[in-house]
């Protein structure tokens, strides 16, 4: 027992020096480390340091060119171009770079500095400080697989620095990328009025109605309402443009960019916000109102387009036999755009155009662009710009076949399988006061006439009224269009000015009728056509003398796929009236 208890007693001595030595060797590697980490970091720091502010001038390679930029004033600029517009932050962060470079691995006695890049340096940067000091920092080749470079001192050529490549990167841009670059002109689509391009000797031009709002589409061959949502498309699109890179601050020849010839112009018309002082005297004001009469037209203007493209389309209950009355919202709801603050400043809107000048292709997936004769150059990408090039007058084409709203409809004449009839529009207008304002309300209330006799129920007018007006267009032609036989359903509007429209529907092909409109010819899906008819039938009671086989192949239609109804882009036309 007593020599158990001696060889424990043995066995707890033993543990408490090996416990004492493996905290000792603990603390022993611990501060080697330490003295090891100092001394490498004290060699760090003795290769090359520099204040920032201590920098009088910095010269290095940009674009296989010597480039020197220089303190004045406390103010970067480019010593032989003076009116160099210098990005200061960009430099000085370049600069900074060099405040404490460190490195890597120190290779010492090199007589051979070929295998480094060394021989014909990457870049030189030359740091000149206040006192005049000069230190020379060869940058040789970088080794990619490590993301470092070989770099050589001045002072001590003898030894070759590796060194993290993030220390030269700043250094290895393009002239420009230390340029302090401009921005696109903020433009608020909403106050755009008018886009003209001009492309390779084609061109169109857009068009904001002042009194509607609505948009027309204008070429060569003439003007005709455009499509609302593509053209809201293309205006909205002109608040997002950026430019991609800075070229050139003050371009002297046009022609290195292809702007002399330029692949387009794009020109903008729109309204922009000023302030100004406020002209106390009576002289002032008025000469202030007059000048702002012109702007406030268009000024905090109803989106007329979105009531006229809208109105009585949504369902049956759109044309509904009680209409309010809509003088208010065809009218133009002005503001006073002047507006005086307590500091006598006043805002107004003032007309403005844009020109954008696009020329040849760039490196970035841009085209080189001027705007507004800036003699500043730069580029915008190839996508920002395909929203107004390569675009033509169809592109904006409004595909709606036959719009009229039924407020302004005065009668409407159908013909189908040899039976025609007519539908008249009455109104009746009364006005109630009975408001706790006073006001007058005005109401209109609308009846139809079927062949001179009164529909009680006016359900299926306004089923048939919706389809025909919300009628659209799959596509277009532009080729001549004929056709010998007879159309399967011809309907007339007549408008409340006595302005009359006509709709010839023409069987096609298998999947589409053209819908003929004057000189325009639309193709219109063949199911959408047919629900059209039917929904007319159902309203002047009408039934099919046509033969079994044919009413068989209208509703084999109802089995089109989408695929069969999007074949309109590949149709050729064997068919025939004149088309523009």
């Amino acid at each position: 027992m007593k020599k158990k208890s001696m060889n424990l007693i043995t066995a707890v001595a033993v543990l408490v020096v090996l416990s004492g030595a493996y905290v000792g060797v603990k603390t022993y590697v611990a501060k080697q480390e330490e003295k090891e980490n100092a001394e490498e970091e004290e060699e760090k720091t003795q290769v090359f340091s520099i204040s920032s502010e201590d920098v009088q001038s910095i010269k290095f390679v940009i674009d296989k060119k010597e480039v020197t930029f220089e303190k004045n004033n406390d103010e970067w600029v480019k010593s032989d171009e003076r009116d160099f517009p210098v990005d200061q932050d960009k430099l000085i962060e370049a600069i900074g770079s060099l405040n404490n470079v460190e490195v890597d691995r120190v290779l010492d006695n090199v007589t051979d500095t070929t295998e480094y890049g060394l021989d014909n340096p990457t870049n030189t940067i030359t740091i000149t400080d206040k006192d005049g000091k000069e230190t020379v920092l060869h940058v040789g080749m970088e080794n990619a697989s490590t993301s470092q470079y070989y770099v050589e001192n001045g002072e001590d050529e003898s030894k070759i620095y590796v060194v993290a490549d993030s220390v030269f990167q700043p250094f290895m841009k393009t002239l420009y990328d230390y340029a302090k670059a401009g921005t696109f002109p903020v433009i608020d689509s909403s106050t755009v009025s008018n886009v003209t391009v001009d492309e390779n000797d084609d061109s169109y031009t857009l068009t904001k109605d002042d009194n509607t709002g609505l948009w027309n589409i204008q070429d060569k061959d003439g003007a005709e309402k455009a499509d609302s949502a593509k053209v809201s498309s293309l205006t909205s699109s002109i608040a997002s443009i950026a430019y991609g890179s800075f070229v050139n601050y003050n371009c002297k020849d046009l022609s290195e960019y292809g702007l002399d010839k330029p692949y387009g112009t794009i020109t903008i018309d729109y309204q922009e916000k000023v302030e100004e002082k406020s002209d106390s005297s009576e002289d002032g004001d008025a000469s202030e109102e007059n000048s702002t009469d012109e702007q406030d037209t268009t000024e905090d203007k109803k989106d007329i387009s979105a009531t006229d493209s809208t109105e009585d389309k949504d369902d049956a209950s759109a044309v509904d036999s009680t209409e309010e009355d809509t003088s208010a919202t065809d009218s133009t709801e002005k503001k006073d755009t002047s507006v005086t603050d307590s500091s006598d400043t006043q805002t107004r809107m003032v007309n403005r155009e844009m020109t954008i000048l696009v020329g040849d292709q760039s490196d970035d997936d841009g085209r080189y662009v001027m705007v507004n004769n800036s003699k500043e150059i730069y580029t915008i990408s190839n996508d920002t710009l395909s929203v107004f090039l390569g675009k033509t007058k169809e592109d904006f084409w409004d595909m709606t076949v036959s719009y009229l709203s039924v407020n302004n409809l005065e009668s409407l004449q159908a013909e189908y399988q040899g039976e025609t009839h007519v539908i008249d529009v009455s109104r009746e207008t009364s006005e109630d006061n009975s408001g706790d304002d006073s006001s007058t309300t005005s109401t209109t209330t609308l009846s139809y006439q079927l062949d001179g006799t009164e529909l009680d129920d006016s359900t299926p007018f306004t089923t048939f009224y919706n389809k025909l007006i919300n009628m659209t267009g799959q596509k277009r032609l532009t080729e001549k269009y004929e056709n010998n036989n007879k159309s399967d359903f011809d309907v007339e509007l007549e408008d409340v000015d006595g302005e009359k429209t006509k709709i010839d529907y023409y069987q096609y092909d298998t999947n589409f009728y053209a819908a003929v409109v004057g000189q325009k010819v639309y193709l219109v899906n063949k199911m959408t056509v047919k629900e059209l008819i039917d929904s007319y039938k159902t309203l002047v009671g009408q039934t099919d003398s046509e033969s079994s086989d044919e009413n068989s192949d209208l509703v084999s239609e109802e089995n089109a796929t989408d695929e069969d109804s999007n074949s309109a882009d590949n149709t050729d036309n064997t068919n025939g009236v004149d088309v523009d």
